[in-house]
């Protein structure tokens, strides 16, 4: 049975290959004779040398250089051809083979014992004799040098990683081809492009046809890449044509059958540049009605344009015409950088919902720098303006034109930020509706009406809005009692969720959570309202009703009447805002039960100890307590006394109330609103109420006793 590694696993492979490629790469970079010389050429050809970074140049002899002896006595005049970086940039094989047969001559040379630099111009010569080191320091390696190498080796583990997380997929097998071709192209190129002057030329040539084959494997592996992913233009079985078509080429160009680099080279480099373009074209076309695909193939469009294009016209162009590149080619490697992080990011779908927004950005920011770089260089050369003013006057330009301009189109292709704070009516519409029904269809109107999804449908339970299956769907969470919601395909199918909807979702979410709970709030303080007044009407205006009701005086029944409506006007206004000692409280209550139970022949026993203060709504709710435990002596018992207790204990204070009536048995005798509403008084005061037959204060019937914290009654 065959053992499959684990990513981590072979991602440690790549990473130990990758490493040693590169220490094999910086061993043969500095086993070379090292004179300690930089040497450069002028406009006109003429050789200049300097010392190299932190050598003493003070026995070198200034002035340009003619030629260079070695110890043998040969001696090489050097030319300004002998220092070009790339000799792909060669217009016939004849100048390349003298080219490399220079190099080895003058290999030779610095390879003896000594050497020695002669000063062109001077009669007679003047020469400084220098011996050169065996090995070149690894801190003379120049910048260009690592950024080759660390280009290649990044590439090269990019491709790795997507690679081994994604073993059985072409797409990802075709992108690690391509990260191995970047890797192929340009460690031999950091080797030979940073020469100090000259290594071997069967070297250099077997470096120059290894770089110019790994080049044609990384455009013919991105061809082939792009027939078939995101989606399949054309049949499995035609992959292998990219790959014959420029290995055919590359065999020709290496055995020289061409009429020279342009057409063996560059041509093809610059057809696999089209071949991609079409191929990606061809993707754009095949992917409408696809977001997921149109994403990834905006990416790499974006990718490659910004980065193989960019390599093209600052290198290849300029020496298919005959000029001297813009851009030293070691530093033009990054551009490859680039491509590959595009091209990574789009084939591991990382983010994918992200990818149209992010080649926005970077495509705009491009165009920006571009802009300002041919303004500035139309400002130099047309109207003769200085550097320093032209760029500035570029800047301008740019920032008052383009930038606006910019910002119109982007206000096109993604919606505006206003949209939330426009659709605040709809929140409020969507909490207020009544019933559910119209809730659901307001909710799922304005996400219609924001998003303009494909569809809305019945989602999974979310935390949170968020982005699903690489942006094609969006999860909206429950949010107060309506249901989670899915929603498919953003702006009819034309593009996918990203951040900026997910956080737009989130915020939305956010304030319809809110406007809910502010509307359940409101109503249910409505109905504790009702329930107070209700419970306060029950418990206040029914005793005193009753006790008019029995008194025979007509004064006393008028007083009744008066203190009634008093506290009608105080439940409705819950003005009971007036804070009583219990003395005060209970001394009040007394004379007006009191009264009540003489009228209808009732004893009253009254104790009371403690000076403790009650607020407001304790006030309140001990009055509401005792009036309707007396209440309901008065109408249910029977009794010939009541008795109330009020005293101190040691976990608060006990409020009992007793009578010598029939009684009742709680556990069987159906509770009433009044039972009901001395409970949830007694709870308001964090304490309890029992209800039991008993013996108390030297009577046999019903005791109601109130047991309550001192905190709650102070609190």
């Amino acid at each position: 049975m065959r053992s499959r590694l684990s990513p981590a696993t072979v991602m440690i492979g790549l990473v130990l290959a990758g490493l040693l490629a590169g220490a094999v790469l910086i061993q043969m970079a500095i086993s070379r004779p090292w004179l300690a010389l930089a040497f450069t050429a002028d406009d006109s050809g003429i050789i200049h040398v300097t010392p190299a970074s932190g050598v003493d140049g003070s026995a070198i002899v200034s002035g340009p250089i003619a030629a260079i002896r070695g110890s043998d006595g040969r001696r090489v005049a050097i030319e300004a051809g002998d220092l070009i970086e790339e000799p792909d940039t060669l217009a016939t094989y004849a100048e390349m083979r003298r080219f490399f047969a220079r190099q080895s001559m003058l290999e030779g040379v610095v390879s003896g014992r000594s050497v020695s630099i002669e000063t062109a111009g001077a009669r007679p010569a003047q020469q400084t004799t220098l011996a050169p080191a065996r090995m070149r320091p690894i801190s003379d390696l120049p910048a260009a040098f690592w950024v080759q190498m660390l280009v290649g080796l990044a590439s090269f583990l990019i491709g790795g990683w997507v690679w081994a997380l994604r073993r059985s997929d072409t797409a990802a097998r075709l992108f690690a081809l391509a990260s191995l071709g970047i890797l192929v192209f340009t460690f031999p190129a950091a080797l030979y492009s940073t020469r100090e002057l000259a290594i071997d030329g069967d070297l250099f040539r077997a470096l120059s046809v290894m770089n110019h084959g790994g080049a044609l494997l990384f455009g013919a592996a991105m061809i082939a890449l792009l027939l078939r992913y995101p989606r399949p233009l054309v049949p499995a079985r035609w992959l292998w044509a990219p790959f014959a078509l420029f290995g055919a080429w590359w065999l020709g160009d290496s055995l020289q059958v061409f009429d020279g680099p342009p057409a063996g080279s560059h041509l093809p480099t610059m057809l696999e540049m089209l071949g991609i373009f079409f191929a990606a074209a061809g993707q754009y076309w095949r992917s409408r009605g696809d977001p997921a695909a149109r994403a990834v193939v905006r990416w790499f469009g974006l990718s490659v344009a910004v980065g193989a294009g960019a390599f093209v016209f600052t290198v290849i162009a300029p020496s298919l015409v005959g000029l001297t590149p813009g851009l030293p080619q070691g530093y033009a490697f990054a551009f490859f950088l680039l491509i590959h992080i595009g091209m990574a990011i789009g084939v591991a779908r990382y983010r994918l919902f992200d990818l149209d927004r992010w080649a926005f950005r970077i495509l705009f920011y491009m165009t920006g720098a571009a802009l300002l770089i041919a303004v500035d260089a139309a400002l130099i050369s047309w109207i003769a303006l200085e550097r320093a003013p032209a760029f500035g006057l570029a800047l301008v330009m740019v920032g008052f034109l383009y930038l606006p301009l910019r910002d119109i189109i982007a206000r096109k292709l993604f919606r505006r930020d206003g949209e939330i704070e426009a659709s605040f009516q709809d929140i409020l519409a969507i909490a207020l509706a009544e019933g559910e029904v119209e809730r659901m269809d307001r909710w799922r109107g304005l996400l219609d009406r924001v998003f303009q999804p494909l569809k809305i449908v019945a989602g999974q339970a979310v935390e949170a809005s968020t982005v699903i299956e690489d942006g094609a769907a969006l999860a909206i969470p429950a949010t107060g009692p309506l249901p989670p919601l899915r929603l498919e395909h953003a702006m009819h199918g034309r593009r996918l969720f990203g951040s900026r909807e997910q956080a737009r979702a989130s915020e939305l979410c956010a304030m319809l959570s809110q406007a809910i709970a502010s509307r359940f709030a409101h109503e249910q303080g409505a109905a504790e309202e009702r329930q107070r007044i209700t419970s306060d009407m029950h418990d206040n205006i029914g005793v005193q009703l009753l006790g008019a009701l029995h008194s025979r005086d007509p004064v006393r029944k008028d007083e009744l009447i008066r203190d009634t409506l008093a506290d009608l006007r105080e439940i409705i206004n819950n003005s009971a805002g007036e804070r009583l000692t219990l003395a005060e409280l209970m001394a009040d209550l007394r004379v007006e039960i009191a009264d009540l139970l003489s009228s209808v022949g009732i004893g009253l026993v009254w104790q009371v100890d403690t000076q403790a203060e009650l607020p407001p709504q304790a006030v309140a709710a001990m009055r509401s307590i005792l009036r309707e435990a007396v209440g309901n002596a008065l109408r249910h018992a029977e009794a010939t006394t009541v008795g109330i207790r009020l005293g101190d204990v040691a976990s608060g204070l006990v409020l009992m109330v007793a009578d010598d009536g029939n009684g009742f048995d709680p556990e069987t005798a159906p509770a009433g609103n009044g039972l009901r509403n001395m409970r949830s008084r007694a709870t308001a005061l964090h304490g309890t109420m029992t209800v039991s037959r008993g013996a108390a204060m030297g009577m046999r019937g019903t005791v109601i006793e109130v047991r309550f914290p001192r905190e709650g009654v102070a609190a």
